[in-house]
């Protein structure tokens, strides 16, 4: 229980890059197919969808607003069911990205 314990605070403590990497494994796995997810991306879009560096710099970008967006279905977009853990991860990464 103490490991345990330990293992959390440490987890907790951790700076928000190292937590933002479960953002970006799931960007990877569930965003990448559309969406370029990279800080730096190798090309750019040729078919509209923004790369989330793009969302990221846009002045309205709140971490409230992700959040409301990954949580309503999309026309564009598959209809992902993220848990609040997965959306908070998420969003995280994106916001890492400014």
């Amino acid at each position: 229980m103490r490991t345990m314990m330990a293992m959390i605070l440490i987890l907790l403590s951790l700076p928000v890059s190292a937590q933002d990497l479960g953002g970006r494994v799931l960007a990877e796995r569930w965003c990448m197919a559309c969406h370029v997810v990279e800080r730096e991306p190798r090309a750019a879009t040729a078919d509209g969808v923004p790369t989330f560096p793009a969302i990221a710099a846009k002045p309205g970008t709140t971490a409230a607003s992700l959040n409301d967006y990954l949580s309503t279905g999309h026309t564009r977009m598959p209809d992902f069911q993220l848990s609040r853990g997965e959306r908070n991860a998420l969003v995280a990464y994106i916001l890492s990205l400014r």
